[in-house]
């Protein structure tokens, strides 16, 4: 699958019109599980390679990522908490949270991907290896950051179309952020010693 960034704006648009005032925990866990979703859609695809037991490895890998959205539901429904009972840079609060909660989640996901290549032995003809590899998501959390806050900010002066607005700025924050996140992956069992580089799309 790939990332189908005006899917996660649909679904971010219906949470939007589906709530109700001061229902942060329905906000929080719904936005949480949507970014969650969209994050593990997305293909991540490797270029891997390294000395293993066997040899001289180069291959590529596929696979996906596993993410625990309530990780970023705590710390959104939180942040909705306490922003109630801010009377100024409510915006800019919750915006830095919601970077902090997605960003945190995403650090402590797990990426998976199949690994497929060619090993060349010390000695002997190269062959065929596959096997798996692990791995982590790394992005750069200040650009959800400044993105959130820049859509707060003009959703505020806004007399109507806000909900589609933001959810539409949310998708491609976020969508932005996935697509430019370090992909950094380790072989396993066989393919230890092999260390795979990638991207999701």
């Amino acid at each position: 699958m790939s990332l189908i960034q005006n899917g996660l704006k649909n679904d971010l648009l219906s949470i939007f019109r589906n709530m109700t005032d001061g229902d942060d925990r329905y906000f929080a866990r719904e936005v949480s599980a949507k970014v969650a979703d969209y994050a593990e859609s997305g293909s991540i695809t490797t270029v891997d390679a390294g000395t293993i037991s066997a040899g001289v490895f180069a291959g590529s890998g596929s696979g996906s990522i596993s993410v625990e959205s309530s990780i970023c539901e705590n710390i959104v429904y939180a942040a909705c908490q306490t922003m109630a009972k801010m009377t100024v840079g409510g915006d800019a609060y919750l915006a830095a949270q919601f970077a902090l909660g997605i960003d945190t989640m995403m650090l402590a996901g797990t990426v998976n991907t199949t690994v497929k290549g060619t090993v060349t032995p010390p000695s002997g003809t190269s062959f065929p290896l596959a096997g798996t590899a692990k791995g982590t998501f790394t992005g750069v959390m200040a650009t959800l950051q400044s993105g959130f806050l820049a859509a707060f900010n003009a959703m505020a002066t806004m007399t109507s179309g806000g909900d589609e607005y933001l959810a539409g700025q949310m998708a491609t924050v976020i969508t932005a952020y996935l697509k430019a996140g370090v992909i950094a992956t380790k072989g396993q069992a066989n393919l230890v010693g092999s260390i795979g580089a990638g991207s999701m799309s």
